[in-house]
């Protein structure tokens, strides 16, 4: 599947497919866990909720100005890092008060911000994997192939969410 494809494809095409998998586990839960953990109203947790796939949405604005400033590969490694750092705060047990709820306001803004400085900057690494003229040919297909891997992660991630 992957032969006569740049090597780095399998890489970023699996980094792609992990992220896509925590990001969509977590939205498959996040309004359930915003009413049953914090006693949030549906409102209130549609609020949350909202903002952050703004956030999400938004925030690759801001990962694209940063990666011309100090390139795509750095911003996807900080990106990653960011968001490890979100998704692990997010699962701390940290109970039902206030610092719980800034706990996870906080961790929001890092997936949200990691996800932003990740999401566009994988796409454009892709894309140069086929600037050399050995691969130019197979462009259309490697990125089939990477957006095929997307795809996977999404669709394991609202089963693993299930207890």
């Amino acid at each position: 599947m992957f032969e006569n494809q740049p090597k780095g494809l399998w890489a970023l095409a699996l980094a792609n497919t992990g992220e896509r998998f925590g990001y969509y586990t977590m939205l498959a839960v996040f309004l359930l866990y915003l009413q049953a953990n914090f006693g949030f109203e549906t409102g209130l947790a549609s609020t949350i909720y909202s903002t952050f796939l703004m956030m999400v949405y938004f925030l690759p604005i801001i990962g694209g100005i940063a990666a011309d400033k100090f390139g795509f590969g750095r911003m996807v490694t900080t990106g990653i890092f960011i968001m490890f750092i979100g998704y692990l705060v997010l699962s701390l047990p940290l109970g039902k008060d206030t610092v719980a709820i800034a706990a996870m306001g906080l961790s929001l803004i890092l997936i949200a911000l990691g996800t932003g400085l990740f999401k566009g900057n994988l796409q454009v690494m892709v894309g140069r994997l086929y600037d050399e003229p050995a691969f130019a040919k197979n462009r259309d297909s490697g990125f089939s192939l990477f957006y095929m891997a997307i795809n996977i992660g999404a669709m394991f991630a609202p089963t693993a969410a299930i207890k």
